[in-house]
């Protein structure tokens, strides 16, 4: 698949980049746009340290073109956004009391790699 990714001196170019099978409780997202924010740019100029080979973009639209065993929140063809933050452990006191993006667990999609600046994105979780 294509993927907008930094290279050295700090430049993105599209790649070619492998796509992993599926596993349990995850779906493939055929993206149709992402958006590249600041965040993008710091780590493109290597502002949090060197990210070379980093996927840019983490915030996009995608339909969902497969599902893995166990996913029932989704069916194929449905649109759905990828949004910054993916997820929270769930039990803690911030994910309790709707305050999940405080979570000491949480994952982003920035932070855990998750990035939809890609052909296809995977995504999974208890969130699906």
């Amino acid at each position: 698949m294509k993927a907008a990714l930094v290279i050295h001196d700090h430049r993105v170019s599209i790649e070619d980049k492998h796509l992993r099978p599926l596993e349990h409780g995850e779906a493939l997202f055929t993206m149709e746009c992402c958006g590249v924010c600041h965040t993008d740019l710091h780590v493109k100029n290597g502002d949090f340290g060197d990210k070379t080979g980093v996927v840019l973009g983490h915030e996009g639209i995608g339909i969902v073109s497969q599902l893995g065993p166990g996913v029932t929140a989704l069916k194929l063809g449905d649109r759905a956004s990828v949004a910054w933050f993916y997820q929270g452990c769930g039990h803690c006191e911030y994910c309790n009391s709707g305050r999940e993006t405080l979570c000491r667990s949480a994952k982003s999609a920035g932070r855990a790699g998750l990035r939809g600046g890609q052909q296809y994105f995977l995504c999974g979780g208890y969130n699906l």
